[in-house]
């Protein structure tokens, strides 16, 4: 049996909440929203991101962080972190555009100087 790595609270003050994604917890930066391997959570991977990343913010105490960590819990849909979608019309018009441009053998680019503009 492998040994498994939980996240600790201490993990907060190097920028990172867990997520919980098919019952296996991975570290996620609180800054920017990046998920982690699983390998990855230990302290000294977590600074390095934290330092090499987000230098500006290295300095930065607990509730910094903590502050970010709320807002993206807020995001969240429910704890295995899926995202809310805002309309399902909107990406069926996105499916819909994607496949046409790919009927038509243009090149994706062409959504976002064609379609794009108009949206």
């Amino acid at each position: 049996m492998e040994k498994k790595r939980q996240n600790s609270e201490d993990y907060i003050k190097y920028g990172f909440t867990d997520l919980t994604i098919n019952g296996i917890n991975k570290p996620q930066c609180v800054l920017c929203n990046v998920v982690l391997s699983v390998e990855a959570m230990k302290p000294s991977k977590l600074k390095r991101h934290l330092v090499t990343h987000h230098a500006e913010h290295s300095a930065k105490d607990m509730s910094f962080f903590r502050r970010y960590e709320a807002g993206i819990k807020r995001r969240r849909l429910n704890s295995s972190g899926t995202i809310q979608l805002q309309s399902n019309a909107v990406l069926q018009a996105s499916y819909e555009t994607a496949f046409e441009i790919a009927r038509n053998k243009k090149p994706h680019t062409i959504g976002e100087t064609l379609i794009n503009p108009r949206c």
